[in-house]
């Protein structure tokens, strides 16, 4: 088997290296310029250099050197939040972030690998830039200037084993002169089985695996509340389904960002009256939201997408980075633990999280003089990272490329 290697810029937690390394694939250096981000990604990638830095600052002669070698595959993906579909509202197409991509073109250009995989939020394909063009003909356009053809698609995590509803847009830029590498988007492994399906002996799919539930995820984790004593064992049971046993791949004598939030009692109260796929919206008015600074008064807004009670026999709703509001535990009157969340998103019980578990938003906490907080807190760096078991899907694709073009060279010869 060869090894491949690959560079990871706008790195983040580092949810797409981890999948790439899982396919065997063997990193070089990242590019992330979050302190706290940084921080987790070297923490779980310890033979991984990683440059805290601005993109846009490294030069053109700083990629060469820092390359040092053939780079076969580069991963990564841009900022979304201009691209986000969820931000439509605000979209705002002289957004810098919507151009972010051009650094990640730039490092093509130079350093030549084989393979580029971008990923982004769907959003991007529905996207124009200040300029008017489509993001992504202009994401394809740039590619081919510097001789890469281009292919994009959608795919949806819980098709790979992922336990969420959660759809991901990647693109894969192929060097022109490797003009006999074929790539194929990777067949799903999951699906959402019909109970005539699982009953029928020639049902193409009944040697593929159900869609991993959000209980299925997580029913193993101690289910503690604030105040709750602490558990002597990091787990609750022994793992129960294939899931939670790759989760536990490596033991841990103790279970980090496994913390719960502490709530008022007014809020228990609220999460008590949310039912399954209900929110905030459903509650009665004197558990509702206050107004700040409204001396007690009951807010007229109501935010449906606020405090959502997640059903436990599905996968659970898209993990974002607000997740630390949007969503509750299926059973318990509380949001989701950090841990929780990291299940969610399929990182394993070894992956640890570092930075703050949550701050104020970047422009409050600069407004209230918290310089030091002003970097992506835990919630906020799971919910921005790419499930690492899609990126494995996708890391074992590109692999096969790589390899089937390995051959063809040999026969050529």
């Amino acid at each position: 088997m060869n090894n491949y290697n690959y560079i990871d810029l706008f790195a983040g937690a580092g949810g797409l290296s981890l999948g790439f390394e899982q396919a065997g694939f063997r990193g070089l250096f990242a590019v992330e310029q979050d302190k706290w981000a940084a921080e987790t990604y070297a923490a779980n990638h310890p033979d991984i250099a990683v440059h805290t830095r601005d993109i846009q600052s490294i030069s053109n002669e700083e990629i060469v050197s820092l390359a040092g070698t053939q780079v076969d595959v580069i991963i990564g993906g841009p900022p979304c939040q201009g691209f986000s579909h969820a931000n439509t509202a605000k979209r705002d197409p002289k957004d810098p972030r919507n151009s972010l991509f051009q650094d990640y073109v730039r490092f093509a250009a130079i350093i030549r690998p084989t393979v580029c995989v971008v990923e982004n939020v769907p959003g991007l394909l529905r996207t124009k830039l200040e300029s008017g063009l489509q993001a992504i003909v202009a994401i394809e356009r740039a590619f081919h200037e510097v001789g890469y053809r281009a292919m994009w698609t959608v795919l949806s995590a819980a098709d790979y084993g992922v336990p969420q509803k959660r759809d991901r847009l990647f693109i894969v830029a192929i060097r022109q002169e490797a003009g006999n590498l074929e790539f194929d988007w990777p067949t799903p492994t999951h699906f959402v089985m019909k109970s005539s399906e699982q009953s029928d002996l020639f049902c193409d799919r009944c040697s593929a695996q159900s869609q991993v539930t959000l209980w299925q995820a997580i029913s193993d984790l101690q289910q503690i509340c604030f105040g709750d004593e602490s558990p002597g064992t990091p787990y609750r049971f022994p793992p129960e389904n294939p899931f939670q046993l790759a989760m536990r791949e490596r033991e841990v004598l103790a279970l980090e960002n496994h913390e719960p939030m502490r709530h008022t009692q007014r809020i228990v109260e609220r999460f008590a009256a949310i039912g399954f796929g209900q929110s905030e919206a459903n509650v009665p008015e004197h558990l509702r939201p206050r107004k700040r600074g409204g001396n007690g008064e009951v807010s007229d807004i109501v935010y449906d997408q606020n405090s959502r009670r997640q059903t436990p026999l599905e996968p659970c709703n898209a993990i974002v980075a607000s997740s630390h509001t949007n969503f509750i535990h299926p059973f318990l009157h509380r949001n989701f633990t950090v841990r929780e969340m990291m299940r969610i998103q399929s990182f394993p019980d070894w992956f640890v999280v570092k930075g703050k578990r949550a701050v104020l938003s970047k422009k409050l906490s600069v407004k209230k003089g918290y310089v030091d907080d002003v970097f992506l807190d835990q919630r906020s760096q799971i919910g921005n990272a790419v499930p690492p078991k899609l990126g494995y899907a996708v890391a074992k694709a590109v692999l096969l490329a790589l390899e089937s073009l390995q051959k063809g060279t040999k026969r050529a010869a």
